[in-house]
């Protein structure tokens, strides 16, 4: 199955790609968030580049620069995509990916945008816990 990640921001949204079979995820890039100019981009990208699944991530554990405002804004975000594709959207708590991006730039020298690499451990994370439930 292959699978998209997002990370989401009112400026910017991180992409990364998974796949169920290689059970590996890859940061892809970072978008501008753009409201429903974006959605429907992602909708485009989900049918050309057979997407099976959009995996999105959310701020469950508050505190830090992430609070109640933002998981609203986030299932808003989710809510309008769900409208626009035709395949499942999944939520996976995103808690900490931020600084574990930071982390992987900094400690491991990893050369990709933090929002991408942030979608990549939301989807890592959302591999990982279907890995566990087979």
């Amino acid at each position: 199955m292959r699978i998209l990640g997002i990370d989401y921001g009112d400026k910017k949204i991180g992409l990364a790609f998974g796949d169920t079979e290689a059970r590996m995820a890859v940061p892809l890039d970072v978008v501008l968030n753009r409201g429903e100019e974006t959605i429907q981009m992602f909708a485009d990208r989900a049918r050309t580049e057979d997407i099976d699944l959009i995996v999105v991530g959310v701020p469950l554990a508050t505190g830090g620069h992430h609070g109640p405002e933002q998981l609203k804004k986030t299932r808003a975000f989710i809510a309008a995509l769900i409208s626009a594709v035709s395949i499942p959207v999944k939520e996976e708590d995103e808690s900490y990916t931020t600084s574990q991006s930071i982390h992987l730039q900094m400690e491991e020298g990893v050369n990709a945008e933090e929002d991408a690499l942030a979608a990549m451990l939301i989807v890592q994370s959302y591999l990982s816990r279907l890995n566990e439930e087979v």
